[in-house]
C-alpha cells in the first residue's frame, strides 16, 4: 500500500507539472529548442483551445492529490517512518514542482520585474513602475506593471537572491524563486516536526495540495511572512529577553514581506498564555484578514489559505480536530476557484459567482455536517 500511495502521488505531481506547461504564456518564450516546442504544443492546444477538457484534467489532478494527501494523513505513521523519510519526499516533491511553470498566476512574474527593477536598473520600486522602463521585455508577459511594489523592503531584499541566480535568465530566474521557496517550505516544515514531535502535523501542512501547488509550483510568497510571523511568536512565548526580542524583530520582518500579519500585533501584549493559545488566537485573527479583509480588497486568493494552513500544522491534532477538518476543507474548495477561469479563459461574467459557489459550497457542506455531529454527540450524552 505504501509504495502505491507514493507512486500514485508523484506520478500526479509529475502530471501537475507537465500539465503546467499548457499555460506558458503566449509572449514568453521558454526556449527555442525544436523538441521542446513540439511536446509544448498539443498542452498548449489542450489548456487554450479545450478548456473543458482542461478544466476536467485539472480536477482530477486535484481529486488525485486530496486522495494522496487524505490517505497520508490517516495512515502517515505506516507511510513515512521518520522525519527524513518524509523529507526526502518534500524535497523530490519541491524539484519537480520547482521545474514546473506557474500556471494561472502572474504573481511571480511581478516578483521577477519589481526584483529588476530594483537591481538591474537601480530604481525605487516603490516610486518607480515597471511600465516606466522603456524597451523592457518582460512587460509583454507581465502583469500589474502598472503598479510600484506591493510587498514590503524584506520581500525586496529577499528576491535579490534569486534575482542573481538566474543570471538575466527569465526562466532560471523562476526556477530560482521556486527553489528558494522550496528550501523555506522544507525549513518550516522541520520546525513543525521540532516543535510538535508528531509527523502528522508536518504532513498535514507539507503535503498539502494547496500549498504544493501556491507555494512550490506557483511560487507565492506568503511562506516567508508566516514563517517569520510563527517562528517570532514562539520566541516572543519564551522567557528568555533576547529571545523575546528577537521574536519581535522576526514579527516585524514578516509585516515587512507582506502586511496581512500586522493582524497578530496585539498578540504580543499577551501576558501568561500559552504558546498553543497563542496560535489560536493567531488563527482566529488570520482568518478575520482571509474573510473579511480580503475580499473587500479584492477577492479570496486560494494562497492566502497558506496562513490558515502553516498557523494550524503547529496546534496539538487531538486538540483542534475542528480547526484541521475546517482547514483541509477550505483547500480544497479554494483550488477549485481555478476551474471557471480555466474553463472560459476570463474572470468576468459569471466566473465570480461560480468561484463563490465553488467556495462556499464544500465548507458549507463541512460546517453543517460538523454541527451534525455536535449535536449527535451531545444527545447521545444527555
Amino acid at each position: 500500500m505504501v509504495s502505491i500511495v507514493l507512486l500514485l502521488f508523484f506520478a500526479t505531481i509529475c502530471i501537475l507539472g507537465v500539465f503546467s506547461y499548457g499555460f506558458v504564456d503566449p509572449n514568453l518564450v521558454l526556449s527555442t529548442n525544436q523538441l521542446f516546442l513540439r511536446l509544448q504544443e498539443p498542452l498548449k492546444n489542450l489548456a487554450y483551445h479545450q478548456r473543458p477538457i482542461a478544466m476536467i484534467l485539472f480536477f482530477a489532478i486535484l481529486i488525485g492529490l486530496f486522495a494522496c494527501y487524505g490517505i497520508f494523513l490517516k495512515h502517515g505513521a505506516k507511510i513515512f517512518a521518520s522525519w527524513k523519510h518524509i523529507c526526502v519526499v518534500l524535497a523530490a516533491s519541491s524539484v519537480i514542482l520547482a521545474f514546473s511553470y506557474p500556471a494561472l498566476t502572474y504573481d511571480l512574474f511581478n516578483y521577477i520585474m519589481t526584483a529588476k527593477v530594483t537591481y538591474q536598473y537601480h530604481e525605487n520600486p516603490y516610486i518607480v513602475m515597471p511600465i516606466e522602463i522603456p524597451n523592457e521585455p518582460n512587460l509583454a508577459f507581465t502583469r500589474a506593471a502598472n503598479k510600484v511594489a506591493l510587498y514590503g523592503p524584506v520581500w525586496i531584499l529577499i528576491t535579490a537572491i534569486p534575482h542573481y541566480a538566474g543570471g538575466g535568465s527569465v526562466w532560471l530566474t523562476v526556477i530560482a524563486f521556486k527553489l528558494l521557496n522550496a528550501a523555506v517550505y522544507v525549513s518550516f516544515s522541520y520546525f513543525i516536526w521540532r516543535m510538535t514531535k508528531n509527523l502528522t502535523n508536518v504532513i498535514f501542512f507539507a503535503l498539502n495540495p494547496l500549498v504544493l501547488i501556491e507555494v512550490i509550483m506557483n511560487g507565492h510568497n506568503d511562506i516567508y511572512m508566516m514563517a517569520f510571523a510563527l517562528f517570532g511568536l514562539f520566541l516572543w512565548s519564551r522567557k528568555r529577553f533576547t529571545q523575546k526580542i528577537g521574536g519581535f524583530i522576526l514579527l516585524i520582518a514578516s509585516w515587512l514581506v507582506k502586511g496581512a500579519t500586522v493582524a497578530l500585533a496585539p498578540l504580543v501584549l499577551f501576558r501568561r498564555v500559552s504558546f498553543e493559545r497563542i496560535l489560536i488566537y493567531a488563527y482566529i485573527f488570520l482568518a478575520a484578514v482571509f474573510f473579511i479583509v480580503a475580499p473587500i480588497r479584492e477577492e479570496l486568493y486560494p494562497w492566502y489559505a497558506v496562513w490558515l494552513i502553516a498557523t494550524a500544522s503547529l496546534l496539538p491534532l487531538k486538540n483542534h480536530r475542528y480547526i484541521f477538518g475546517f482547514t483541509i476543507v477550505l483547500s480544497f474548495a479554494l483550488e477549485l476557484r481555478a476551474l471557471p477561469y480555466m474553463w472560459m479563459g476570463y474572470y468576468e461574467g459569471p466566473g465570480p459567482i461560480f468561484r463563490v459557489l465553488l467556495t462556499v459550497l464544500p465548507v458549507a457542506f463541512y460546517l453543517l455536517f460538523f454541527a451534525f455531529k455536535r449535536l449527535r454527540k451531545s444527545m447521545y450524552e444527555k
